[in-house]
């Protein structure tokens, strides 16, 4: 049985506390809705630069400092993340540092002055971190949702060199300014939280008054393009994605399973495909990626050049078939049950406040009980109705190694 307490406080801050019986640590996660939603593309990593001043440990004013240093040696975790839609910090801690942590994060959203000195700082480490992100494989997910989306969706979190470089100490001001609102803000609790937390919460931020609410989410456009980046080698990524519905669409589930069926694990058809069966590609496969009011079904394989055309034709096959060819009772099943236990997994861990918090801003409270049991419902005729998404019409392709006018043939030949 789950059983939250959640509220709000008179100045818009939101709260939600998940006790776990049995558990040895408290998360805590601050999550601020402002994110690169709320950009426009030229003032592009802007959110992600805020995140960086506001959270990084080594700059923190002297205050600060103490106070922090104080729940490191108690060892305290802390990380700072940004998003297509919210800015994160968690911590995470024993029971006996709650109270010490909570007030620590009360003191770190307010707002402070920011030198010259500290803004170049952090910008500087911002420029190396897109050049070095720009070659990893972490930075292909900003490729594909560039390549399907319009901004602001499809801008990167990072931001380009161009837009960090243009960015102004003031502008920066203008908008830490909108964004430090307690309206803006929901704290998640998960763990071996007391009784007197939602007190705490009271205590510490019930005075908070300043700033207003970050604008409600942008309408997400679509651009599904065709993106190739060059590069040395005898291998390419390919990359198809396809829009679906986001989080609070019921269908989601259904769209979930589907993904899972396609491309996650052994057991997947692309992978049986490609890889078993006619021995194209290692390393394959998929998974779907939902926001607020849209996502993206993705496939992917690591193909041999030589092999490119036929890499992509069995790839787009096994997107496209399942408009004909009927889904077996078995496969949906076991994704049912794969995501259930997945859902529940998450619940004995620092998973939940993530959950937590990224559905309570997409407008609903999640129960893992309760996505377990909705996925189990989940019907046969359910999934194959949500293979309608896999349109080619609507698709997105990314290529990594390979030159753009490889992937328009690919396209022509394919149609």
């Amino acid at each position: 049985m789950e059983v939250y307490t959640a509220g709000y406080l008179e100045n818009g801050l939101g709260f939600l506390i998940a006790p776990r019986p049995g558990a040895h640590l408290v998360h805590l996660a601050a999550y601020l809705d402002h994110g690169v939603k709320d950009e426009t593309p030229e003032e592009n990593g802007i959110s992600h630069l805020i995140e960086h001043l506001l959270f990084n440990v080594h700059r923190f004013p002297k205050h600060l400092a103490s106070a922090w240093q104080e729940l490191a040696q108690k060892g305290v975790y802390l990380e700072a993340w940004t998003g297509k839609e919210h800015t994160r910090l968690s911590l995470s801690c024993n029971a006996e540092q709650l109270r010490q942590a909570l007030r620590f994060v009360r003191q770190l959203l307010k707002p402070l002055p920011i030198r010259q000195e500290a803004f170049d700082h952090e910008r500087s480490i911002v420029m190396d971190e897109i050049a070095r992100k720009r070659s990893s494989p972490e930075y292909l997910w900003n490729l594909i949702e560039e390549a399907l989306y319009a901004p602001p969706y499809g801008l990167p979190v990072l931001g380009t060199p161009e837009t960090v470089a243009s960015i102004k100490l003031e502008d920066l001001r203008r908008k830490l300014h909108q964004v430090l609102a307690p309206v803006n803000l929901r704290l998640v609790l998960v763990g071996r939280c007391s009784a007197g937390v939602a007190d705490a919460v009271y205590e510490m931020f019930s005075t908070w008054t300043a700033g207003k609410a970050s604008s409600a989410s942008p309408p997400i456009e679509l651009a599904q393009r065709v993106m190739a980046i060059r590069g040395p080698g005898s291998r390419v990524k390919l990359y198809l994605a396809f829009p679906v519905p986001g989080l609070a669409d019921k269908e989601r589930y259904a769209v979930e399973i589907l993904a899972h069926i396609l491309g996650r694990g052994m057991a997947s058809r692309v992978f049986r495909s490609l890889r078993e069966e006619v021995e194209l590609a290692y390393a394959v496969g998929g998974g779907s990626v939902h926001w607020r009011q849209s996502g993206y079904l993705f496939l992917a394989a690591d193909l041999a050049r030589e092999r490119l055309d036929e890499g992509f034709r069995n790839l787009l096959k096994a997107a496209t078939s399942l408009q004909t060819t009927p889904l077996l009772e078995e496969e949906v099943v076991s994704a049912r049950e794969a995501l259930a236990l997945q859902a529940l997994h998450e619940a004995e861990g620092p998973g939940l406040a993530y959950r937590l918090g990224v559905h309570w801003l997409a407008g609903e409270i999640y129960y893992p009980t309760q996505a377990a049991s909705v996925y189990r419902q989940v019907s046969l005729s359910e999934v194959h109705a949500a293979a309608r998404y896999l349109d080619p019409r609507h698709m997105a392709l990314l290529g990594i190694g390979i030159h753009e006018d490889e992937l328009a043939r690919l396209l022509e030949v394919s149609w």
